[in-house]
């Protein structure tokens, strides 16, 4: 998993609105990036609720909220609609950002085991470097707690 201090990978993604988008292009102001497993699933649900919930602040302190996880960016654009998520969502369907960040582990679901998502925010300076990192986020109150660690 990425470190305090590593730069944030060089990737291309599909954005949500189906356009390609270079993890390169979101730099230049703090980023909250956020990997979860499925969309409108209860707890990605109530996760991407809490960061659109705290948005504008997130705003007001300068910095981006970027969802990630696996599904389609058709997938994105129908969670988005459903739950009004203001910021924007990558598709990493490939998991090229995934796989670089080091958020895919290995997962047992009703005994049987496969590779997913672990649910992790990283905050990365204007620069591109990772500040700080949330391993194994448990999502009641995260928003709340990536936002207090913003500066300004």
């Amino acid at each position: 998993m990425l470190a305090v201090g590593d730069a944030l990978p060089s990737v291309s993604l599909e954005d949500d609105s189906g356009a390609s988008i270079r993890t390169d292009d979101l730099l230049g102001t703090p980023l909250v990036l956020y990997f979860y497993p499925k969309d409108d699933t209860p707890g990605c649900t109530s996760e991407a609720s809490q960061f659109r919930d705290l948005y504008k602040q997130f705003v007001k302190k300068g910095a981006r909220v970027v969802g990630v996880s696996r599904d389609s960016a058709e997938s994105h654009r129908r969670f988005k609609a459903k739950y009004k998520i203001p910021f924007t969502l990558l598709a990493d369907v490939d998991s090229r950002l995934c796989d670089a960040c080091g958020v895919i582990v290995e997962k047992v679901m009703y005994g049987k085991k496969r590779l997913g998502i672990q649910r992790a925010t990283f905050l990365i300076g204007a620069d591109g470097r990772v500040r700080r990192v949330w391993p194994k986020v448990s999502v009641d109150e995260h928003a709340e707690d990536v936002l207090a660690s913003l500066e300004g």
